[in-house]
């Protein structure tokens, strides 16, 4: 039941990525978004507590401690859920007018 409620809520995540058709957006401008993070992180206007759960995300998913290992799938899609869990938190918490100043300095006018 619990790995069947990570799916669900990876795949949730997904559909308010913009399905497919979204992750191919992503993957084409991710030099960008990159970018983006970078400047978002540098920059003092956004909340250190936002910053501290994306870096901690982060140390997580490179870290060697990984919870559910023995199960192939799930383990990858645990570390995959917590990092776009992270990265939703994190975005919310930028303020608006930051991150659309540093959008529009990359050129990107999607929605995340």
């Amino acid at each position: 039941m619990n790995a069947a409620r990570r799916l669900g809520r990876l795949l949730q995540l997904l559909r308010r990525a913009g399905g497919v058709r979204g992750l191919k957006g992503l993957a084409k401008n991710a030099p960008r978004y990159l970018q983006l993070l970078r400047l978002l992180i540098a920059d003092p206007r956004v909340p250190k507590s936002a910053k501290a759960v994306l870096l901690g995300a982060g140390a997580f998913a490179i870290s060697p401690f990984n919870l559910p290992a023995a199960i192939p799938v799930i383990g990858a899609l645990d570390e995959i859920g917590i990092a776009l869990l992270a990265w939703d938190f994190f975005i919310k918490r930028v303020p608006s007018e930051v991150l659309s100043e540093h959008r529009a300095a990359l050129g990107l006018t999607d929605e995340l």
